[in-house]
Order: structure tokens, then C-alpha cells, then sequence
């Protein structure tokens, strides 16, 4: 995040046992959700697998979380014009979608236990949604599922916000809206109860892998600081990104993929804090990217391991573009990983412990299974800290006497000098904490931020008092090691609280195996709850950006991580199913239960009416390529004509309020005298949720939202192919439809009442792309030009908006002087994102190439 507050797997399939009961059948009355698992031994039992997805669509205008720089109190940067949104409350306003983020769900019995892994492309996740979640599966299946259930965010920094209750993360992602919390908990649990009815025996695996991106083209790491950092005896200093990838495939029982969960850790930044419109990110391409490379519908999880200090790469000079590259780039080197992975429908065992390890100031500690015994000096409100650090032989000195505050504290690896700017008082002269602020000199400036009530924000801030956690063992299941060896082991999952870094990553893997026994160790972050930033004592104390986003200093991720280590020896480790937490110790966080929003959308009677003509101010019409709402005309003309690659179709209409209207936009082709929606190879319809279209929103007026608006919608595509054939599009007669919602009833509160709308646009030809070329000094070049109006990838090689190699052999054309042609077919040499071509042009008056999928270009020479 930038500066904020909030802190911010094959064998021969085998035979299937019959021994496992199937799931109950789905009982969707409401029940009671005070489940309790009665003492009894494991039972191993065949596995049970399912995988789902969907998308999470809130309305347009929620903020987007992750970037504190779109807080109106830091200027709020990707704020377009004076807009304002029911959904925002002290943040920047969103005004469209590039992706909507995905609902991913991982299902896993044995007829014993459950396992429910969910993901969304969000900033983080929060334990007071895990919970949600819960209850409504258990309400939904009847099944006991408290502890079991997960919730792990992609992290990416483009998507919507205002779902934590969390004073503590509000200038990450605004405050809390329940309407959206209800909302995302609502798609999350309905995607989950489609994997659920769809649970059936499969079979499991793990696969893993090391060094897979060694010229850092998918993911890097950012953090210098703890370059020269030695902290294992066995290993040299430093370790720069987490090396590590791992794989968890879930197949059929015809040895079929299903589902696939892809660990590494890589954030979600490549859209800035500039940007106003939703995105999944890198991490939404890089599934995207994966899927679409079966022949069949796979549900891929991009789940984050240490992501806290690995950065995204990929290529491009446009943002979206370079989203797409980073799955372009990985699937080459996941897909051996994840073909080679093993799977088996042997019988496995199946238990999860959670717990909200307790985080307070006196009782932090890392002991380090005994070797040291790390903790803050009691907090002591008069005391001075002797503000050193280190014994002379450079080991921590303990207890840590700096960190004496009551309530936690921000910005302590920050050079920006924030405690001066922010009139917080700067609690110790030592270097590591120097730039340290007191959390309660922090709450003002949030209250006041959001409008909410003096001192309303209560002291000590209950989330930061438990970190939500989760452990699990499953197995024994076939495993791949990175060098290529197979055998059957038990899989440790650990579900992480936070930004886990590098050394965080590398250290739980370590002290898995060596007090736990397990050796094979896999760490999922930004899952269950968000604690910010985890990393050992030793990195936070080099300072630098990430122990900013800390709340409780040095030792509380370390110490969070012991308390998961405990959590698995105590209950995981015995063939006894256990009360996971007998003295009521580890009991989770209780929010306030917040009421609804009230407010009314608008009823806009015009919904399904199109706009042909540009809009002058204050009449306008925001899009991603007009950012001022000057839209030209002749760009909402429907073109005749549109070439592959180049030709972009926007379209302009009068919808429904966002509260009840989030436009589906599907490009549909003619076939046989009928229109069929356009599809991806395995199937997937293209649509507004993907990065083929975009869509954005303008109200007008403008402001203020409590008042009747009109609703303006925009939406293009890019006449390009989904991931497979970019530049061979099916040729033909194509069109766009919408489908939309308006209000018609006289509710309050979500959910609303609403009727459809429907449009679809005169239809258009697609048609060849024209190819570009170039006589140079070197001879000839070919390349095929990207659109001045483009976002999408072309090829890896190329630019979005510029020049893109030609890579398979052409059909060259010269025309000589005394009017003879000749053709040949020639091989292009990519330069850049140029292709050269080996032609003689002596003689030469004219040159025409034709690509392999009929793309063409021509050109006279003097």
C-alpha cells in the first residue's frame, strides 16, 4: 500500500472408495448456526472435492481500498470530478469497472470434515466476514462449519472497500458500509453453496516448485532493506522474493482438474492510486491467464503466500496490458508444475483448529520453541527507554523497552517524519522507532476524517487486541518436491492475518518442520483477519516501508505466528478431534451489529435509452478515455466496420441507479441466423466482468447523490481475443447487448425492488486488421499496430497502444517495376516489437503482406 494509516499436481487415476458418505442434501430453511463437534478420533474417509466462481459486483461508486492517497483527507487522488456515492464516506468515488473481482471457492471433505476455501480480489480480509460467511453456509448446508471456513483476499489495490469494521484499516478502504458487507458476504456464501452442491469424490494433490521466475518477469521483490539481513545459520544473508510456489490440485475421480490453487506471493498494484476503476489486478490476470490455458472449465486460486514485499512485473506501457502480461508470462511456468502435480482419491484426514490469538502489549512474546525469550518491558507511562537496541554481539536486547505504548502504534519504519506532521508524540530516540506515533494520537484524525463521533472510536481498538487465524492438516496426499521427486506426505496449511513477507514466509516453513514435524508447509496470507504487515524482529527493526503498516511492533507477527504453531501441536497433532479452545480463550472479535443504510435510489424512467451524441457540460459523460466527460461524438457512433486489434466500439446509454444496476454487457455474434454470446476457449461468456469491456458511470447531476439523478453509462470493446487468438478474431457480423436493472419500489433499504431493462446496438463487421510497414535502412519491418484508444495486451513483446511483432511466417507481395509480382512466404525475425522480414526490394514499387490469419498491409516505395 502507499502511505496509509490503515495500515493499511498426474498419477493413473486410482479407484474411488465408496465409503464416503455423500453430502447431506442442502436444507436452505434458516437453522441455528451453534454447531459443536463432539470428542471423537479422526476418521480418515475418500476425499470430497468441488470448485466455484463467480463475481463480486458491488455498486459502482464504492471506493476502492488499498491506496490512502484516495482518502479526501490526502487530497483524494483518483477523484475524477465532484461526484459523490451513498456508498463513500470519506474516500474517492469510483466511476467504473476493468474487472470486476472474482469469487473463488475451494471445497474439500472426507466425509469426517469440511474445508471452505474462499478468495476474492480484494485489499485484505476481515474476521467479522469470515464470520458472516460461516453463518451463512451453515445456515444454507446445515453443515457445522465454524472454524472451517476461510476467507483470503488477493490483495489487489483497485478493488472496492467500505466491507471491514475496522477503525483501524478505515484509511485503507474507507469505513464500513453493511449494505456492501451483506452484499459480499451474500455472493461469497452463494458461490461457496454452488461448490457444495456440487461436492463429489475426487481425488487431491500437491505439487511445488522453486525458482520458477528466476529473470523476475511475473513478481520481484521491493524490499532492499534486508538485503544484507542474516538470520539462519544454513543460509546466506538476505533472500530477496520468496522463491517458493505452491500448488494444491483438486481433480475428478477420472483424475480430471476441478480446481487448482496457485501460491505465491505477488501484490496487486499495478493500478495506481490514480485510478478510479475496479480491477482484480495482477492476480485476477494471472487466473484468468491460467484458466483460459485448459481445454475445459478449471477453477483457478491465485492464494497469496509472501506477497508483503514482492512486487508484480510483466510488460507494457499501459496498465491493464501489463495485468494481462503477468499471466501471459506465468503460464509457462505453472502449468508444468501443476501437469506434473500428482493427485490420489486414497483416503485422507481432515482437521482445522482456528483461533484469534490474543495481542496485548504485556503478553507479547517470541520464544522461538525456547531459544530466546523476546518481550516488551511492561508499559510503564512514566518510564524512558535506554533506546538500545542490540547487545554489543548484535543480539536483540530483551525486554524491548522502546516500544511502551498502551495502544499500538503506526509508521515506525517511515522516514517521512509523520509524528512531527501528525502532532503525535515520538515515544523513543532509537532509530528503529524513531518515526513511531502513539495509535491514540491517530483517532482524532480518523474520526474527523469519516465524520463519525467524537470519541467514538474506543481505546484499545478491539480488532487490534486478536489476530484471526487458521490452521489446517489434510493428507496423506501424493506430493510433488521441486526437484521432481514424488512421494505421500501430510499438507500443512497455515491462513495468515496479514502481509506475510519473504523471511516470515521462509521462517514458518522452517519452524513447521522443526516442531511440528511437517515438511511440507504451505503459508496463505491476507486470509481470516488483517494485522497489516508480518515480518520476523529482526527484518522490522532495518525499518523501511513495511513496518509502518504494524500496529504492535517488532515481536506481534512473530508472536502470531507462534500462536498458530501452538494451535497445530495442541489440536492437530492427535488422533483425537479436540475442543479447539476449552477456556474460551481464542474466541473471535465481536463487531457491532451496524444497521443498514437507509436511502432511496433513483427511479430513472429513461433506463434503456441510448446516447448517440456527445454530452456538453455540465451534460457529460465520464469514460476511461475522456476522463474530463467530454466524450466525442464520433466515437459513440457504432463503426460499420471494425478491425481486429485496432477497431474499438463504445457505446453510451441512460441506465438504472448503481444500487440496483450493475449493466451486464455481452458481445454477441451471428451464427446461423441466430445471436450467440462470444465465448473464451473453455467456454466462459465475455462480458463487462472481464478485461475485454470496459464500463464506466457518470450521475447527472453530479451531485448531491440524496437528490434525483439521471444515471450515464459507457461501456467499450476492444475488438481483441480474450487470451487465445488476439489477432485471428472469428471474422463476422457481431453486436453489443446490455442488460440492466432500474427501481420500482418503494423500499429504503437494500435489497430493492427492480424490473429490466434491455438494449442492443446496431450490429458491425469485423474485419481484417491492417498491418504496418516500414522500409528502413535494414529493409523491411512488420508489425501490427496497436489502437491510439486501446488497453488490452496484443503480445507480450509489444505495446498496447504501439507496435507488436508478427511471429508466424507471412505471405510477402512485390510488384516490380515493369509490373510483375512476385509472392513468397517468409519468416519475420522479432526486433522489439517489430518483426523483420528478409525481402529483396530492388526494384520494388510496391510490397503487400499477409499474416497467417489474413491480416494485411501494403505499402508504395519511391
Amino acid at each position: 500500500m502507499l502511505l496509509t494509516l490503515a495500515l493499511l499436481a498426474c498419477q493413473t487415476p486410482q479407484g474411488t472408495s465408496t465409503d464416503t458418505p455423500p453430502p447431506p442434501p442442502r436444507d436452505t430453511a434458516e437453522t441455528t448456526t451453534s454447531f459443536t463437534l463432539p470428542p471423537a478420533d479422526l476418521v480418515a474417509g475418500a476425499p470430497l472435492v468441488a470448485a466455484a466462481e463467480g463475481d463480486l459486483i458491488l455498486p459502482i461508486g464504492t471506493p476502492l481500498g488499498g491506496y490512502t492517497a484516495r482518502c479526501l483527507c490526502m487530497a483524494g487522488i483518483s477523484s475524477q470530478d465532484s461526484r459523490d456515492s451513498h456508498y463513500a464516506n470519506g474516500f474517492a468515488v469510483s466511476t467504473g469497472v476493468q474487472t470486476y473481482p472474482t469469487i473463488k471457492v475451494m471445497w474439500i471433505a472426507n466425509g469426517d470434515d469440511h474445508l471452505v476455501i474462499t478468495k476474492t480480489d480484494s485489499i485484505y480480509s476481515f474476521d467479522g466476514l469470515v464470520a458472516a460467511i460461516t453463518d451463512r453456509l451453515e445456515r444454507s448446508s446445515g453443515v457445522p462449519l465454524t472454524g472451517r471456513v476461510i476467507h483470503t483476499a488477493n490483495h489487489s489495490h483497485s478493488s472496492f472497500g467500505t466491507f471491514s469494521d475496522q477503525p483501524t484499516f478505515y484509511l485503507g478502504s474507507d469505513t464500513l458500509v453493511r449494505e456492501n458487507f451483506d452484499r459480499m458476504a451474500d455472493q461469497i456464501a452463494a458461490v461457496a453453496m454452488e461448490a457444495y452442491d456440487e461436492l463429489a469424490p475426487g481425488r487431491i494433490g500437491v505439487g511445488w516448485g522453486v525458482d520458477w521466475d528466476p529473470a523476475d518477469e511475473v513478481y520481484s521483490d521491493r524490499r532492499g532493506e534486508n538485503n544484507d539481513l542474516a538470520v539462519w545459520p544454513d543460509a546466506e544473508p538476505g533472500m530477496g522474493k520468496d522463491p517458493h510456489l505452491g500448488i494444491l490440485r483438486l481433480d475428478d475421480a477420472a483424475g480430471e482438474p476441478i480446481g487448482v490453487v496457485v501460491n505465491f506471493g505477488m501484490h496487486g498494484i499495478i493500478g495506481s492510486e490514480q485510478s478510479p476503476m475496479v480491477s482484480g489486478d495482477s492476480g485476477a490476470h494471472l487466473e484468468t491467464y491460467l484458466e483460459e490455458s485448459f481445454d475445459r472449465d478449471v477453477v483457478v486460486m491465485f492464494a497469496q503466500g509472501s506477497g508483503g514485499d514482492a512486487s508484480p512485473r510483466g510488460r507494457g506501457d499501459d496498465d491493464y496490458a501489463r495485468m494481462e502480461s503477468i499471466g501471459a508470462l506465468a503460464v509457462d511456468k505453472i502449468r508444468p508444475i501443476i501437469d506434473s502435480t500428482p493427485t490420489a482419491a486414497d483416503p485422507i484426514t481432515l482437521e482445522t483448529v482456528s483461533r484469534h490469538i490474543p495481542i496485548v502489549h504485556d503478553e507479547i512474546a517470541v520464544t522461538r520453541n525456547g531459544t530466546v525469550d523476546w518481550r516488551y518491558a511492561p508499559y510503564d507511562p512514566d518510564a524512558t527507554p535506554d533506546d538500545v537496541v542490540y547487545e554489543s554481539n548484535g543480539d536483540l536486547i530483551t525486554p524491548l523497552d522502546e516500544f511502551n505504548v498502551p495502544y499500538g502504534a503506526l509508521f515506525c519504519g517511515s522516514d517521512a517524519g509523520l509524528g512531527g506532521l501528525l502532532g503525535g508524540e515520538v515515544f523513543s530516540e532509537a532509530d528503529e522507532y524513531v518515526n513511531c506515533i502513539d495509535v491514540e494520537a491517530l483517532i482524532p484524525l480518523v474520526e474527523y476524517t469519516f465524520g463519525l463521533e467524537e470519541d467514538s472510536v474506543p481505546l484499545p481498538l478491539p480488532e487490534s487486541l486478536k489476530a484471526g487465524t487458521t490452521v489446517t492438516r489434510l493428507g496423506p496426499v501424493p506430493t510433488l518436491l521441486p526437484g521432481g521427486t514424488m512421494v505421500t506426505d501430510d499438507l500443512l496449511l497455515g491462513f495468515f492475518p496479514g502481509e506475510a513477507t519473504a523471511m516470515y514466509g521462509e521462517q514458518w516453513r522452517r519452524r513447521v518442520r522443526d516442531e511440528l514435524g511437517d515438511a511440507q508447509a504451505m503459508m496463505i496470507s491476507y486470509s481470516q483477519d488483517h494485522e497489516g504487515y508480518l515480518l520476523i524482529p529482526e527484518d522490522w527493526l532495518l525499518g523501511g516501508y513495511e513496518p509502518d503498516i504494524t500496529l504492535w511492533g517488532p515481536l506481534a507477527a512473530e508472536h502470531t505466528m507462534e500462536g498458530v504453531l501452538q494451535a497445530a501441536s495442541e489440536v492437530l497433532s492427535t488422533p483425537v478431534r479436540e475442543d479447539p479452545d476449552p477456556e474460551g480463550l481464542y474466541t473471535p472479535t465481536t463487531y457491532p451489529d451496524r444497521p443498514l443504510e437507509v436511502h432511496t435510489p433513483d427511479s430513472t424512467p429513461r433506463a434503456g435509452t441510448r446516447i448517440t451524441e456527445a454530452l456538453t457540460d455540465p451534460e457529460r459523460l465520464w469514460s476511461h478515455f475522456h476522463r474530463n466527460g467530454d466524450v466525442p461524438t464520433e466515437e459513440l457512433i457504432i463503426p460499420s466496420e471494425v478491425p481486429r486489434v485496432q477497431g474499438v466500439v463504445q457505446l453510451a446509454w441512460e441506465g438504472g441507479d448503481p444500487a440496483v444496476d450493475s449493466p451486464r454487457i455481452t458481445v454477441e455474434r451471428m451464427e446461423g441466423g441466430s445471436w450467440v454470446p462470444l465465448t473464451s476457449r473453455t467456454g466462459r461468456r465475455i462480458t463487462e466482468a472481464d478485461h475485454d469491456i470496459l464500463l464506466g458511470h457518470t450521475p447527472y447531476p453530479l451531485t448531491p447523490a440524496t437528490d434525483e439523478q439521471e444515471h450515464r453509462y459507457w461501456a467499450a470493446w476492444q475488438a481483441v481475443g480474450h487470451v487465445h487468438g488476439k489477432r485471428d478474431l472469428p471474422l463476422g457480423t457481431y453486436r453489443l447487448k446490455v442488460e440492466g436493472q432500474r427501481y420500482t419500489g418503494t423500499e429504503t433499504t437494500w435489497p430493492f425492488t427492480t424490473e429490466p431493462y434491455e438494449l442492443t446496438t446496431e450490429s458491425f463487421e469485423v474485419v481484417e486488421a491492417e498491418l504496418g510497414l516500414v522500409v528502413d535502412k535494414g529493409g523491411l519491418t512488420v508489425s501490427l499496430p496497436g489502437p491510439e484508444l486501446g488497453w488490452r495486451l496484443i503480445d507480450v513483446d509489444g505495446e498496447a497502444l504501439g507496435d507488436n511483432p508478427v511471429h508466424e511466417p507471412v505471405e510477402v507481395t512485390v510488384e516490380l517495376g515493369d509490373g510483375s509480382t512476385e509472392t513468397t512466404t517468409v519468416t519475420p525475425v522479432p526486433e522489439g516489437g517489430l518483426s523483420r522480414l528478409e525481402v529483396d526490394l530492388t526494384d520494388v514499387v510496391r510490397v503487400e503482406v499477409v499474416d497467417a490469419y489474413g491480416n494485411a498491409g501494403a505499402l508504395d516505395l519511391p
